[in-house]
């Protein structure tokens, strides 16, 4: 069966056409297969482009250890991370220089290959979960009430259990309510061996949560770096363990066993849990530090003198990413739904919602400065939600771009990595020369990618003509260059910076 052709708009700005052939698919994976062990992922994003080139490096002394197939959706939003695999190159755009290597390494020696057949399943020795579990918000800045893709990730479970064959140990990697892997993954895989005639006995399921760092060290995070895991009993433990301990450096990051998936299911969201309120702590303190025309850096790196506070949050623009926007409301779910818990998580659910609306703060000292923004030019810099990485994913620009057009405002913008922003359907001018040509009456730096934080006050001038007000929404500029821009007349304003306020410009 075939379909007409379609296309499909990479991060890299780059279309692909293609058409779907399931027999000519399933031809390609049969010739893929070979003596060495398959491991099959599904999922091509974030976590599973970098857990992909990881499995494909993975070698002992005899050579490489597995044949590598990832899987994802044949639609116009996922096609062109198959294309991009098939040619060796990294379906994510990262500043880690190994990434791009481990690809091309795997596409030489030929272990290396993507689909979108379900076919590719039952080749697997292993199969790894890499799929988002969605949630979407009413409302942003309302945790509650939030749509969460449990039948979509159901879906796709139900897909790998309808295809894997006996003895295959599967790995759910993807952030889930804590009790998911027990309570609704596993009962699925029973059903559908029991459909099969297959041993749910032979099968081995657990968890071990991903934490992918992306940036310089993006590959390196899925080898050197601690894994919590479990599985759903001993022999799926044992399993697990081992199959890790080829990929990971366990010798100088020992693997933590969890007594069950749910208390490693838990880790993970607590873990995040924990990041994103001590995020939102900050900002209210931002806020105060502001009025109190006060350092908030420098105050924080004072406290993080002390061992027991080194971890104290710096200011910032927002939170952005898959995780921190919606792992508190994760647990929350779980405690309510899978374990009928009688409270909710209210502290946790209010880190969301103070989270959200960061960039609204960044918003509101522009306005409090200059007024109605209609009619004025905003340059953004930075639509990605980290600094140096491509992921645009709940990024806090998004918001902060929607104002700018219910202002009327002329929006420029720009982003060292990203050349495509997906979730608007936008392409991006990564050339920042261009931006000479415009006229600027505002510009906002959103993100801190090396190449901003790289540009001195006359970089600065020379590129952005004309230029009245700027923001520093993420600690990009020191003291140094924002007063010399303030000394041009130029309106200086820092996030977390309130001390700016007594410069030349901002009188």
């Amino acid at each position: 069966m075939a379909k007409k052709v379609m296309v499909s708009k990479s991060s890299y700005g780059v279309e692909f056409k293609y058409m779907i052939d399931y027999k000519m698919e399933q031809k390609r994976i049969d010739s893929f297969i070979n003596k060495r062990k398959t491991v099959v992922v599904q999922g091509l994003g974030f976590v599973g482009s970098a857990m992909v080139a990881a499995l494909c490096n993975a070698r002992n002394s005899d050579g490489l250890l597995y044949n590598v197939i990832g899987v994802d959706l044949p639609d116009q939003k996922n096609y062109w991370k198959i294309a991009m695999a098939n040619i060796g190159k990294s379906p994510i755009v990262s500043s880690d220089v190994e990434l791009d290597i481990a690809y091309k390494n795997a596409y030489k020696n030929k272990n290396l290959m993507a689909t979108y057949s379900e076919y590719a399943y039952s080749k697997a020795d292993v199969v790894i979960v890499d799929i988002n579990f969605d949630i979407k918000k009413k409302k942003i800045g309302n945790p509650h009430g939030c749509f969460f893709g449990l039948e979509e990730y159901k879906t796709a479970i139900s897909i790998i259990a309808e295809n894997i064959k006996e003895n295959t140990i599967v790995i759910i990697e993807t952030t889930v309510p804590p009790g998911t892997t027990e309570s609704i993954i596993f009962p699925i895989f029973k059903n559908c061996f029991s459909k099969r005639g297959l041993d749910i006995n032979k099968l081995y399921l657990g968890y071990a949560f991903e934490r992918v760092m992306p940036g310089l060290d993006y590959l390196s995070s899925i080898s050197n770096f601690y894994r919590v895991y479990s599985g759903v009993n001993r022999k799926s433990k044992e399993n697990i363990r081992q199959f890790l301990g080829t990929f990971i450096n366990t010798k100088d990051y020992p693997l933590f066993e969890m007594d069950s998936p749910a208390a490693a299911e838990m880790a993970k969201v607590l873990e995040n849990s924990f990041r994103a309120m001590n995020i939102a702590f900050i900002q209210e303190w931002t806020e105060y530090a502001q009025k109190a025309e006060v350092n908030l850096f420098e105050v924080v790196d004072s406290i993080r003198k002390r061992p027991t506070h080194k971890n104290i949050m710096l200011p910032g623009f927002g939170v952005g990413g898959y995780c921190l926007t919606k792992d508190p409301l994760l647990a929350d779910w779980s405690y309510a739904n899978l374990f009928k818990g009688k409270n909710r998580l209210r502290i946790s659910l209010e880190a969301v919602s103070i989270n959200d609306l960061m960039p609204m703060y960044a918003f509101s000292l522009l306005k409090d400065k200059i007024g109605s923004l209609k009619g004025r030019s905003v340059t953004i810099m930075g639509i990605s939600y980290k600094s140096d990485v491509s992921d645009t994913r709940n990024s806090p620009t998004e918001l902060f771009y929607d104002k700018c057009v219910e202002e009327e405002a002329t929006i420029f913008l720009h982003d060292s990595i990203v050349s495509f922003w997906q979730e608007k359907n936008i392409d991006i001018d990564r050339n920042i020369n261009n931006l000479k040509n415009k006229n600027h009456d505002i510009v906002v730096f959103a993100v801190c990618h090396n190449d901003y934080s790289n540009m001195s006050a006359g970089d600065i001038l020379s590129i952005f003509k004309g230029v009245k007000v700027i923001v520093d929404a993420n600690n990009i500029f020191n003291d140094e260059k924002a007063s010399e821009l303030s000394k041009k007349g130029i309106i200086i304003i820092g996030v977390g910076k309130g001390h700016w306020g007594k410069f030349k410009g901002n009188e």
